[in-house]
């Protein structure tokens, strides 16, 4: 599965569930871009609600391709933050990570795994990124075109399933 597919299924959701309510991609992200491009993939804007900032992620038949996808994707996160943050700004802006369900079960596993110490892996760090940059999950289902929305917090729940 390639990234654009990916994203295209989420530019359909965002035109059925937020376009009609008033959201706009702002021109320079009406297209889907090239993998070569630098930048948010996708980015909503409504007066008077703020900005989404959707990064869009895809599943590969490679472990090692997920696994750095994973770790990829607080980065580019990391780099969308261009103000101080402040109380406000997790409630004029939110950050999602849309993926296929078996990119997000991926992730809960990274952030749910114990380590040799008998610790959780990321649930500490993970608490601490999701809650800065206000982040949602989107767990995009290939096969119906179906997308879920989850709050960072349910990630750490343990019985979270993205299906």
């Amino acid at each position: 599965m390639k990234e654009k597919d990916v994203e295209d299924v989420v530019r359909k959701y965002i035109k059925k569930q937020y376009e009609r309510k008033g959201w706009r991609i702002p021109k320079r992200h009406e297209h889907t871009k090239k993998p070569s491009e630098h930048g948010k993939d996708i980015s909503l804007y409504k007066k008077g609600y703020g900005m989404l900032i959707i990064e869009v992620k895809r599943f590969s038949k490679s472990k090692q391709q997920n696994d750095n996808s994973f770790y990829l994707v607080f980065g580019q996160l990391l780099s969308r933050i261009h103000s101080p943050l402040t109380k406000d700004y997790s409630k004029k802006r939110k950050v999602i990570i849309a993926a296929p369900t078996d990119f997000i079960t991926l992730m809960k596993k990274k952030i749910q795994e114990v380590k040799n110490d008998g610790k959780h892996g990321m649930i500490e760090g993970w608490s601490v990124f999701g809650k800065m940059t206000n982040l949602w999950v989107w767990s995009v289902d290939m096969k119906t075109e179906n997308v879920k929305i989850f709050n960072w917090k349910d990630l750490k729940e343990k019985d979270f399933s993205p299906k």
